[in-house]
């Protein structure tokens, strides 16, 4: 079980935290990763969970944490940790026909911030718009790469 949440990043922390009532919500204000955008959204929604202390190191490659919004990366982290603690390592990913492999994870709603830049960015000039954005901005973009980085190409490898 690979998790990435406002109450742990470990599944026994995790896990501790849901027996303690430990509360990850916390008021929701402008200080939080959520863009202008959202804080419109949501404008209903007054309370929300922050994941604090997130690191990709030893997850993700440092080039795709510059480029990536935050839903992708927790979807990447949490991923290959679930893989991790399922036993699935090195010698198991090789014996694998990766044809037949594919990713499965839900999701509401994620790449706000990579939208709302490309927004910002528009109001300046279309060439300053990163031309990720439109895909980096699809739901499903967070199970995508993960299937791509582990190389899974099953039919409809990510959903």
């Amino acid at each position: 079980m690979g998790v990435v949440t406002p109450l742990g990043h470990e599944p026994d922390v995790f896990y501790n935290n849901l027996l303690e009532g430990v509360s990850g919500d916390l008021l929701f204000c402008s200080c939080l990763y959520c863009c202008s955008f959202l804080l419109l959204l949501f404008s209903l929604q007054r309370i929300a969970g922050e994941i604090k202390s997130f690191s990709t190191d030893g997850w993700v490659a440092p080039k795709f944490s510059k480029r990536m919004d935050k839903f992708m990366l927790y979807s990447l982290t949490s991923g290959k940790k679930a893989l991790q603690d399922g036993g699935v390592n090195e010698d198991v990913m090789e014996e694998l026909d990766k044809t037949k492999c594919g990713v499965l994870i839900g999701s509401a709603m994620g790449g706000m911030k990579v939208f709302n830049d490309a927004i910002e960015a528009l109001r300046i000039s279309y060439r300053k718009m990163n031309p990720f954005c439109v895909p980096f901005a699809t739901t499903n973009m967070g199970s995508t790469m993960l299937a791509m980085d582990l190389g899974w190409m099953g039919p409809k490898y990510s959903i």
